[in-house]
């Protein structure tokens, strides 16, 4: 009897074990495909205003070039120029990853570079409208 009851334990044990460990892996799986969805995604899509921005001092690290180009009215070819880094394989990193990867010596030099470069192509100013005066109505007799 003894001997049964212990064999009963250790499959119960066994049972409770797997069990567990199967809730463990469903959901680390979804974990994982839920950063894997993430992906350092940049700023969330949608439509941006039709005003462009001419604050650089609004510029962010966590920034991507095209979503600046967009934003600043540059064109991201000018951006990518300014800083002597090739296109390709840039588009989604932010402009520490790549402070990091091409000025690892100097701290911030891409973002100083990214404003100098935004003030120089910044669009001229559109004018303010006048206001126009409009006489009252006048009633004929």
């Amino acid at each position: 009897m003894n001997i049964k009851n212990k064999s009963k334990q250790r499959i119960f044990i066994t049972v409770l074990i797997i069990i567990g460990c199967l809730l463990i892996l469903f959901f680390g799986l979804r974990t994982f495909h839920a950063f894997q969805k993430f992906d350092r995604h940049g700023p969330p899509p949608g439509d941006f205003p039709e005003k462009i921005e001419t604050d650089v001092e609004r510029v962010r690290e966590w920034m991507t070039i095209p979503f600046i180009a967009h934003m600043y009215g540059v064109p991201e070819p000018i951006l990518y120029e300014a800083l002597g880094v090739p296109e390709e394989g840039n588009h989604k990193k932010s402009l520490e990853d790549l402070n990091k990867e091409y000025f690892p010596e100097t701290d911030g030099m891409v973002m100083e570079i990214v404003k100098a470069t935004l003030l120089a192509h910044q669009p001229p100013p559109t004018p303010v409208p006048a206001l126009t005066v409009i006489p009252p109505a006048t009633s004929s007799p």
